[in-house]
């Protein structure tokens, strides 16, 4: 059994899937189709496989009686990072923790409660973007569409919390998910790390607050997972009010969202394009020289001007773009950012 363990750990979660789709189709065959010894074997498959599946759902269902809060976040990283906190706090089995996979900075989010919208923005983002389908098959139960209908099935009697930073990603999700849940009454908690972290003595130092989660050092995202019940809960008219503001952004023809003085600014998706070339040139000075500078030198370089969570697709995408105008000039293997460099024409 080892030899499988050792295989298995090396499989994808969407590859291990798919092998055991395929076990059960074999499985199922051979139960209706065949005889003897094989037909034992796949009716032994078949009531392990039910078995398994029954033990998992009254693990799920005693794990759901004992959680009493729904944490709200809306990328993967920061969804572990929460997890593993909670874990470490002695309270993860209380709490459940729900992800968008999704980058709400980018792309078209009008009428994104419903499959309209959701297809438009999906083709949007697949036109631009080469790994997208990928990543969407792989995280279906973290997709708009999906989490929608989660988020529609959480009790009334459990309370939820949003947690977002300084960013238009997380500002404009954390309006989209008070949005849909418009006609609940739960108790609602926002906790903005970037605004807690103003009040922290290292930040204040810098004066530069952490404007995503990913960037909070470790002991101090700990200190504000500890004490995120202390936060009031948001009034109904700030709610609305959040409500509104989603209903203006979505329907804004706007393609990037950037967050600027406090609020979500709605911007061309060439926005970004001076700070790409600032960035280069800000390499340029630091190598003492010109000539090509690595592509992801310059996103990380263009995310540490900026302070904004545009992805780095996106920002791939358009130095792509820049060099299809005639602006950059590129050397190496496009396909990924390590393998070519570029450079100012």
């Amino acid at each position: 059994m080892d030899k499988f363990q050792e295989k298995l750990s090396a499989l994808h979660e969407w590859e291990i899937r798919a092998v055991l789709n395929d076990l059960l189709k074999m499985a199922d065959y051979s139960t209706t189709k065949r005889e003897g010894e094989e037909r034992i074997l796949g009716e032994g498959i078949m009531k392990l496989w039910n078995d398994r599946m029954e033990e998992a759902r009254k693990r799920r269902m005693e794990d759901e009686e004992l959680q009493s809060g729904i944490h709200l976040v809306f990328s993967l990283s920061d969804a572990g990072a929460l997890k593993v906190t909670l874990s470490e706090i002695g309270k993860r089995r209380e709490n459940k923790v729900l992800a968008f996979n999704d980058l709400f900075s980018i792309g078209p989010i009008l009428h994104l409660d419903k499959l309209e919208g959701q297809q438009r923005r999906m083709l949007w983002l697949m036109e631009r973007f080469s790994d997208y389908h990928l990543n969407s098959v792989i995280n279906q139960e973290h997709q708009i569409g999906q989490m929608i209908e989660t988020i529609a099935r959480i009790p009334e009697h459990k309370s939820i919390t949003i947690w977002c930073g300084d960013n238009a990603h997380d500002q404009v999700g954390m309006r989209f998910a008070l949005y849909l849940l418009r006609e609940r009454e739960q108790p609602v908690r926002i906790v903005n790390v970037s605004e807690i972290c103003k009040e922290m003595p290292l930040y204040i130092e810098e004066q530069v607050p952490p404007y995503a989660q990913g960037l909070i050092v470790i002991d101090i995202y700990r200190e504000i997972v500890k004490r995120y019940n202390d936060i009031m809960l948001v009034e109904p008219s700030r709610r609305r009010r959040y409500e509104l503001e989603w209903l203006e952004i979505s329907g804004q023809a706007h393609m990037l969202r950037l967050w600027q003085d406090g609020e979500i600014k709605g911007s061309g998706v060439d926005e970004l394009d001076g700070v790409i070339l600032g960035a280069i040139t800000k390499l340029h000075e630091e190598k003492n020289g010109g000539g090509f500078v690595k592509a992801g030198s310059v996103v990380n370089k263009v995310f540490e001007i900026s302070n904004q969570l545009v992805g780095f697709q996106f920002i791939e995408y358009r130095i792509w773009t820049l060099i299809s105008d005639g602006i950059l000039a590129f050397k190496g293997l496009p396909g990924a950012m390590h393998q070519y460099s570029i450079r100012i024409l």
